[in-house]
């Protein structure tokens, strides 16, 4: 009985597993995706720690240095801040469907995907062990995947209005490390393309499912 009880549960988290690989877009360009998003990430990270830069020049190693008052590369940063901000504002239909879509799952179900009857049966089928582990691996760890590629994208942006508020001198493991942490940043956007994906449905499904709408 108990083994029956094990087969069972497997066969429906497998059948889950199914739903949510045919809800993935057809012929998804996952580095194209993965280009974007860490565009995105770097651009808002090199806006946010550009304006305290400007602001507050201390924070970025330059020390007795006010607001505006750092010379050229106070203008330089200016100037990136202002390209910034206009990319950003040109984006901003983007951006705001963008968080629209992410919030939404959590306030109504996606009755409107294709697979959400499949998907929804088969984690309702699922014993309370494998629904924790799937909201582990299709809701939270994509959640966890892109705070962290943020991070690296962020820490990029650090070194970049680090480099500026220098003047450009600073030395060679500078610039090694903000590629370093470009990189990382779109390593690890390239692999949690893959989930995000589907993580709007099942996210909705896993709310269904344990709290309800």
């Amino acid at each position: 009985m108990v083994i029956a009880m094990v087969l069972t549960s497997n066969r429906a988290y497998s059948d889950l597993v199914k739903w949510m690989r045919s809800a993935r877009p057809r012929g998804m360009n996952l580095w194209l995706r993965a280009r974007r998003d860490f565009a995105s990430s770097l651009m808002t990270g090199t806006g946010v720690l550009g304006l305290i830069g400007l602001l507050d020049p201390e924070s970025f190693g330059a020390p007795q240095s006010d607001a505006f008052a750092n010379g050229w590369p106070s203008t330089v940063l200016a100037g990136l801040l202002v390209l910034c901000a206009i990319v950003l504002a040109a984006r901003f239909g983007r951006i705001r469907r963008a968080t629209m879509r992410v919030a939404e799952p959590w306030f109504r179900p996606l009755y409107e995907s294709p697979a959400w009857p499949g998907a929804s049966g088969a984690l309702a089928a699922c014993p309370a062990g494998s629904r924790a582990r799937f909201a582990v691996a299709w809701v939270w760890a994509p959640i966890a995947l892109v705070v962290i590629a943020c991070t690296f994208s962020w820490s990029t942006a650090y070194f970049l209005i680090d480099a500026i508020l220098a003047g450009g001198r600073i030395g060679w493991g500078q610039p090694l490390y903000a590629l370093g942490f470009a990189l990382l940043s779109a390593v690890t956007w390239r692999l949690v393309e893959v989930r995000l994906a589907t993580w709007r449905l099942a996210t909705s499904i896993h709310r269904e499912a344990t709290q309800g709408y």
